[in-house]
């Protein structure tokens, strides 16, 4: 049987693309099992942890003086869960502290220990704060300052949004974006601000620099205290939400090598829960690529 030039054509392109392909697949190394069952856990402590940030319900601006909260309309602030009292209380802000008071007969406690307040001081001494929590019935709240402006956020454990909630689409872990980097710690933290999704201005102390390579390009991330990282990317209002991502690194007390995973990038609280405050990428974690690894922005 004779081939024609143009039958030899293409079967010597499909040849040559199943070579390609097969190649291609075999630059990808599978992940190993150990890998696998530590980021099955990673997961299941990442949803825990926002648990509670699906039960916030509010975050209201407090003004100096006297801020009265609870289910009536006659208070500064109105809240609307259900089986609250028509004012839970009152939250006294000064310059540095804030003062709660309940209201006649009313149980509040202290969350970490349950205890019974009738009055409870929040002292206020770094930009970014929370107060303690206190809490009646299903309900929670807390003081907590940012910047100069302090907020009442508030928490409820009855919240429909927990429970509704399922998680995000994740691309597929690939072992090519478990990344090394070389760590360049700074003599001290540098702090800087970054934005937030709210328009405001946060501080952030920052460790050192991250270089690593990634998709045949030298790249740099500026990586936070605590090996806090905020990463952009070509994905970002696209397939990701478009105020970058969070991944954490184990950095080491001085210049080693650090991994990067990029498969455990996550979605900030801030994507499905309004009342938070997150801190955007600085312009220098913005990477010129796309990052298809760790969480979507669509939900499950």
């Amino acid at each position: 049987m004779r081939h024609t030039p143009f039958k030899f054509l293409k079967l010597s392109f499909a040849l040559f693309f199943c070579i390609s392909i097969n190649a291609c697949q075999q630059k990808e190394p599978p992940l190993s099992e150990e890998y696998l069952k530590a980021d099955a856990a990673f997961r299941e402590r990442l949803s825990k942890g926002r648990d509670h940030y699906l039960k916030l319900v509010g975050l209201h601006k407090l003004v100096l003086g006297t801020n009265l909260f609870g289910d009536s309309d006659a208070n500064n602030i109105q809240l609307s869960s259900e089986g609250l009292p028509a004012t839970i209380g009152a939250v006294e802000l000064a310059e540095s502290n804030a003062v709660f008071t309940a209201s006649d007969s009313l149980e509040v406690r202290l969350l970490k220990n349950d205890s019974l307040v009738a009055i409870w001081t929040d002292e206020f001494t770094q930009s970014s704060e929370n107060g303690a929590m206190l809490k009646h019935q299903h309900l929670e709240w807390q003081v907590i300052k940012r910047v100069d402006e302090y907020f009442l956020r508030v928490k409820d454990q009855n919240s429909a949004l927990a429970k509704a909630f399922k998680g995000f689409e994740a691309y597929p872990l690939q072992s090519s974006y478990v990344v090394e980097a070389d760590y360049r710690p700074f003599a001290e933290f540098r702090t800087e601000e970054v934005n937030t999704q709210l328009g405001t201005n946060q501080q952030m102390d920052f460790a050192g620099i991250l270089s690593f390579e990634l998709k045949g390009q030298t790249l740099e991330l500026s990586v936070g205290d605590g090996g806090f990282l905020i990463v952009g990317d070509m994905t970002n209002d696209e397939t990701t939400y478009g105020g970058g991502r969070y991944v954490y690194v184990e950095l080491p007390d001085s210049a080693e090598k650090v991994t990067i995973d990029f498969n455990r990038l996550y979605n900030p609280p801030c994507v499905y829960s309004e009342f938070t405050t997150c801190p955007l990428p600085p312009v220098q974690n913005v990477l010129p690529l796309e990052i298809l690894a760790g969480e979507k922005y669509a939900q499950l």
